[in-house]
């Protein structure tokens, strides 16, 4: 039974999934993504409709994307054609706060790399997450 992983986008640092969860088929799959991702919008549906949820097959393929926009009830009143722009402006919007999010990583790990190449104190990790991205720096060690 292939093992399905569910990894959140939300504009910002993605949660992964480590573990998954073993479905019989990929509409079992499809079916429990959605579940996954009503039950994260429940009652806070304006701050999340930019979120997507990525699916995917023995932690390699990505096999589906739910823009949570896409499910959304409460978007269930306007006229489909309104509603598909709406879709297209939150996933503009997720994608411009993932480019903020890298841009804000890039600047901590710059600040990082010439506080380190300086022999000054700098930070390590945020939110479990390491600075540096690549532990490989010449003159380490």
């Amino acid at each position: 039974m292939p093992i399905y992983t569910f990894n959140l986008r939300d504009g910002g640092a993605r949660a992964r999934d480590a573990a998954g969860v073993n479905l019989p088929d990929r509409e079992q799959a499809f079916l429990y993504a959605n579940d996954v991702a009503h039950e994260l919008m429940k009652g806070r549906e304006p701050e999340t409709r930019f979120w997507r949820l990525d699916v995917y097959e023995n932690k390699t393929e990505r096999i589906f994307e739910i823009p949570f926009a896409s499910v959304d009830n409460t978007l269930d009143h306007l006229a489909p054609e309104l509603r598909a722009t709406m879709e297209v402006i939150y996933e503009r919007e997720r994608l411009l706060r993932e480019v903020i999010h890298e841009a804000r990583v890039t600047v901590r790990e710059s600040q990082a790399l010439v506080a380190r190449s300086r022999g000054k104190p700098h930070l390590a990790t945020d939110l479990g997450e390491k600075i540096i991205r690549d532990d490989e720096c010449p003159g380490d060690g």
